[in-house]
């Protein structure tokens, strides 16, 4: 997959987005409401579709609700294209594209993929929140952003 890029998601995008992450963790999708969590992030442009050769592989939702600062508040890529470096690809597009100076996510300590593609990215660990799921801590990861 060499040419990675984002595209807005629109009304018309809803289903690939609610698609991808269904396909991924009906159960957790359900439970936490993602449907409407994706069709709010579609309305208030802060969803993107992942393209990858043109071909829709994924989305992103971000936003700048966490400090005022770049924030990756989901990003799900299809199961049969992760590991090709479309993630990392991913992030640099955000960055690159971010109007704060630092952009900041957060995974789950047992998201071990997660955490070696941000490391991969070049993110640096900023810490530990326990409490948010029982026994599975949340990590967060910043990235400061180059401005030219």
């Amino acid at each position: 997959m060499e040419n990675v890029r984002l595209r807005k998601a629109t009304t018309k995008d809803k289903a690939i987005a609610v698609g991808f992450d269904y396909r991924l963790d009906k159960e957790e999708h359900i439970k936490l409401n993602r449907q409407e969590k994706i069709t709010k992030a579609i309305s208030n442009d802060e969803c993107f579709l992942i393209l990858a050769d043109d071909r829709e592989v994924g989305f992103v939702i971000f936003d700048y609700r966490f400090f005022d600062q770049g924030w990756i508040e989901l990003i799900v890529i299809d199961e049969k294209y992760r590991g090709k470096g479309i993630g990392g690809k991913t992030f640099n597009l955000i960055c690159e594209q971010c109007k704060s100076d630092k952009v900041f996510t957060s995974t789950n300590s047992s998201n071990t993929q997660m955490q070696r593609a941000l490391e991969k990215a070049e993110f640096s660990f900023a810490g530990e929140l326990k409490g948010l799921d029982e026994g599975d801590p949340e990590l967060f990861y910043y990235k400061k952003v180059k401005r030219i």
